[in-house]
């Protein structure tokens, strides 16, 4: 490799005071005219702040067009026969600072709840900032060359440290732009409200997906790596599905199935494996289902599958709610019947049409049993309030009515006193 230009050495040799004042204060201009133009892009793009798009490209604006600015000026300085070494210098800084801004971005959008984040963060911009002082002190090709040097073999192939760097960051850049770009489908799609929810995530996962084998197939093929090799790892990913992986693939193939035929939706009230709850996310290995306590269980997709479902807003979001309770026989039935319709018809959950009803259950041995049938329309929100409305409802209503609520009695006869 030809070797790099000493930035630093080249700096030091034409330090004429007179030179590098003018190219400071070319570069000062540079930099508050990138500031000014960033500020204005701003106003004009807050209206559009939620576009991810929008967002990277405003994360870059200052530094790219102070990048501008300095190429402009070198390209004046140039033609006016004048040192340029410090604006040179100024190059690789200001496209390290967009490189950073924009890796930081894109690596919070993709994995925006990840603990290691940081971590990440601090060791990209350590790469990209060695990686510029070797370039401008001049030791960049020789370290590339000196990487190039150690080869080890691999079966019959012979690969060198520099080529494992180029594939390991060439797969690393094309999964990230991957999952960056399958992020910002996902929200379009998703915000598409003529879509069936069902339908906008397997679109999602089918689009996500496709993205990330493109990616790796792109990838090695960058670093010239033969993709026809890839057909021993299917045959050894085939004897690991058949040993071991089983359970796995097929909470997989489940997914897709319970998206394909929407008999489970986002939104969806559901009782699977005695939980109840409301379906809160899709995904390929399971699902959520938060319950009306606030937790969350994560349930396998084939026990989805495999078995028995109820699902409460299959066809219809609206439960029937049964509230049974017993009165005197000495009683009047049709006072407490009324009251009992009354209590539901005055609760601001109930509905109206189906409208309740009370019936006679059976008359047994302490009174007479009466149910009262109300039909509500947000199940998710829980039994246990509304219950308690109307049973206290019902309560207050008695109390003034003078309608007994029995409960057990037994008459002990002694026969034959001693």
């Amino acid at each position: 490799m030809k070797a790099d230009a000493n930035l630093i050495a080249d700096l030091i040799s034409h330090a004429e005071a007179s030179s590098l004042l003018w190219q400071v204060a070319a570069i000062l201009l540079a930099m508050l005219m990138a500031w000014l133009l960033d500020a204005i892009l701003k106003k004009r793009l807050v209206s559009a702040s939620q576009n991810i798009a929008i967002k990277s490209v405003k994360r870059i604006t200052f530094p790219f067009l102070a990048l501008l600015g300095v190429l402009i000026e070198r390209e004046i300085f140039t033609r006016l026969d004048q040192p340029v070494t410090l604006l040179k210098l100024a190059i690789p800084l200001l496209l390290s600072l967009a490189a950073i801004r924009l890796t930081v971005y894109v690596l919070h959008k993709v994995f925006p709840n990840s603990s290691k984040l940081k971590s990440w963060e601090i060791g990209i911009s350590g790469v990209i900032w060695i990686a510029l002082a070797l370039h401008i002190t001049g030791l960049l090709n020789a370290v590339l060359d000196a990487m190039a040097g150690v080869t080890f073999r691999i079966g019959h192939q012979s690969v060198s440290l520099l080529v494992m760097l180029q594939g390991i960051l060439s797969i690393a850049v094309t999964v990230i732009a991957a999952l960056w770009l399958g992020r910002f489908l996902e929200s379009r799609i998703m915000r598409m409200e003529e879509i069936d929810a069902s339908s906008r995530v397997l679109l999602t996962k089918i689009l996500r997906g496709t993205l990330l084998v493109i990616s790796v197939l792109v990838a090695l093929s960058l670093v010239g790596i033969d993709i026809r090799v890839l057909s021993v790892f299917g045959g050894a990913l085939g004897v690991g599905l058949g040993f071991g992986l089983q359970r796995i693939a097929s909470n997989y193939i489940c997914g897709f199935i319970l998206l394909l035929d929407k008999s489970i939706r986002l939104g969806d009230l559901i009782t699977l494996d005695s939980r109840f709850g409301t379906v809160t996310r899709l995904t390929g290995r399971y699902m959520v289902l938060r319950g009306l306590d606030g937790s969350e269980s994560l349930i396998p997709n084939e026990t989805a599958i495999t078995s028995t479902l109820i699902n409460h807003s299959f066809s219809d979001r609206n439960m029937s709610i049964k509230i049974s309770l017993q009165v005197a026989y000495s009683s009047p039935l049709d006072v407490a019947m009324q009251i009992m319709l009354d209590a539901a018809a005055a609760n601001e959950r109930v509905l109206s049409d189906p409208k309740p009803s009370v019936n006679l259950i059976e008359f047994a041995d302490s009174g007479i049993t009466l149910e009262l049938s109300v039909w509500i329309a947000d199940p998710e929100a829980g039994q246990m309030a509304l219950r308690s409305q109307i049973n206290l409802a019902i309560w207050r209503e008695f109390q003034r009515a003078n309608i007994e609520i029995p409960f057990p009695q037994r008459e002990v006869r002694i026969l034959n006193p001693t």
